[in-house]
């Protein structure tokens, strides 16, 4: 409250003097009751005419907080039955007040006049006063009007804003005051200070709440996949929210379109990285979530189906070249599938097969017989050591046999027939011989020939029997043809020299 100037007074004098001006009925009463109290120092019972409140006591991060010191007569002028207020020349009672602000909080809009704030001590200072009189002592109202009033008070309003989540003690509050009280032109004066008897504020906890942000601890996303990760938000969420996502390696996993609270993240490379999430309050703090370990791997593989053989043969009059579809499986830990199948190079190390693929699959044909197992190789594309490898060995029937008529002499015996398959890639070449005619001119033993006598012997060929490896039926027809052996006496009168067969019908 302004005033006009006043006759000289003592400032930082104890707040015990206002009860000096309550108490007083008369003049002599009121100066015998100065002169009792006035060197006597001042109770604690005092302290409760300076007030500080917050409110509310819990908000959320930028919100603001409406700091009250209230500096109250009211309860001296009721407490005892004094003399008339308006009795008084004057009454001026002026606080100190100094307060350490928690981190966490600082104040916003204009401070009132006479008040300051410092950043790096976090102190703040102000006075409040209430001066009082008759109007030769130059106050603006009467004690007597002021007394009147439903709260004898002067009151400071500070605006914080709370700056981070936390529970804050505004606990380092103290206050001194002067108190000059003029009655009959007798003047009490009483002073509690900083360094001596310092008043102190009431401890009030404040809580500040932030959002919380809660991220799953992990998870698992197989390359070339997508997931979404939704944050588990706390209830104390900002209007309008709308969270911010960092990944720490963007070439393993990027950040795609998502809700205002969740995101989609794609793999891209394998390996581990680190996602959060965060808020930014509009005062600038940021809200963190907990680190979410990523993990990029690469799908289980497995390769269907397991073929072991694919065969060439005649049929018909045509050739049947069977074929197999191989499929490299992509799949998860559960063995479900993958969602978006990485690329698929397939590979052979022999032309017995030929390879048709087909993204994640491949059509091999049979194409002629093999001498072992040819590989088929499945491998994700851009990792060829990620692979299935199928082993399928390649038959193949003939389609022709060369079976010549012989002249032999009996120095050859025993002689092993020389049977010939065509196509030369075939590779089912088992036969069986026997002597259809002339059984008495040879013998034939695993498919050995022993002259017995000269003669004429008719011969008969037949390919293998493979109908077991065709269960439905398909298959070679075995080939069956004859030839015939002419045996001589004596030696062969021209060694290494094929001698012209003949016709032995």
């Amino acid at each position: 409250m302004s005033k006009q100037p006043r006759p000289k007074k003592y400032v930082l004098i104890a707040m015990f003097g206002i009860a000096l001006t309550a108490i007083l009925y008369s003049s002599a009463f009121a100066d015998t009751w100065l002169e009792t109290y006035a060197a006597k120092s001042i109770p604690d019972k005092f302290e409760g005419e300076i007030t500080r409140t917050i409110s509310p006591p819990e908000g959320l991060i930028g919100s603001t907080f409406t700091m009250t010191y209230l500096f109250s007569l009211e309860e001296i002028f009721n407490r005892d039955k004094g003399p008339n207020i308006n009795a008084y020349n004057y009454v001026d009672w002026e606080a100190q007040i100094e307060e350490k602000i928690p981190n966490g909080f600082s104040p916003v809009g204009p401070l009132p006049t006479g008040w300051e704030f410092n950043q790096t001590s976090r102190i703040l200072k102000g006075k409040i006063e209430i001066f009082c009189g008759k109007p030769k002592s130059g106050a603006e109202i009467k004690c007597n009007d002021y007394a009147k009033q439903s709260n004898v008070s002067e009151t400071i309003v500070i605006k914080l804003m709370g700056n981070e989540p936390g529970t804050f003690n505004f606990s380092e509050g103290k206050f001194a005051y002067s108190l000059e009280a003029d009655h009959a032109g007798k003047t009490a004066k009483h002073d509690r200070t900083f360094t001596g008897n310092p008043g102190s504020l009431n401890t009030q906890p404040v809580v500040v709440k932030g959002l919380t942000l809660k991220l799953p601890s992990s998870t698992t996303i197989y390359m070339n996949d997508t997931k979404s990760i939704e944050a588990e938000l706390s209830s104390h969420i900002p209007s309008n929210v709308n969270l911010d996502w960092v990944v720490e390696h963007s070439n393993i996993v990027t950040l795609q379109s998502g809700s205002a609270t969740s995101t989609g993240l794609k793999a891209v490379g394998v390996g581990e990285t680190i996602v959060r999430a965060t808020y930014k309050y509009p005062n600038g703090f940021v809200a963190k979530s907990n680190d979410l370990k990523v993990t990029v791997k690469l799908p289980n593989l497995t390769l269907t189906p397991d073929p072991k053989e694919l065969w060439v043969y005649p049929k018909d009059g045509s050739v049947v070249r069977q074929t197999a579809t191989l499929t490299l499986n992509q799949l998860k830990d559960d063995q479900s599938s993958v969602n978006n199948k990485l690329g698929v190079s397939w590979t052979s190390n022999s032309n017995a097969l030929r390879l048709t693929p087909n993204g994640t699959s491949v059509t091999v044909e049979a194409q002629h017989g093999s001498d072992g197992n040819v590989q088929v190789v499945g491998a994700l594309t851009g990792y060829s050591g990620q692979s299935k490898t199928a082993l399928i060995n390649v038959k193949e029937y003939p389609q022709k046999v060369s079976t010549p008529n012989v002249v032999l002499y009996m120095s050859q015996s025993p002689y092993a027939y020389p049977v010939k398959f065509f196509p030369t890639t075939a590779n089912v070449t088992g036969y069986g011989l026997t002597v259809l005619e002339g059984t008495d001119v040879i013998k034939i033993e695993n498919n050995t020939l022993t002259l017995v006598k000269p003669g004429l012997a008719k011969i008969g060929l037949v390919t293998q029997d493979v109908s077991r490896s065709f269960p439905n039926g398909n298959g070679p027809t075995p080939i069956a043809q004859e030839f015939y052996v002419q045996v001589k006496p004596g030696t062969d009168p021209n060694p290494g020299t094929d001698e012209p067969s003949g016709d032995f019908y």
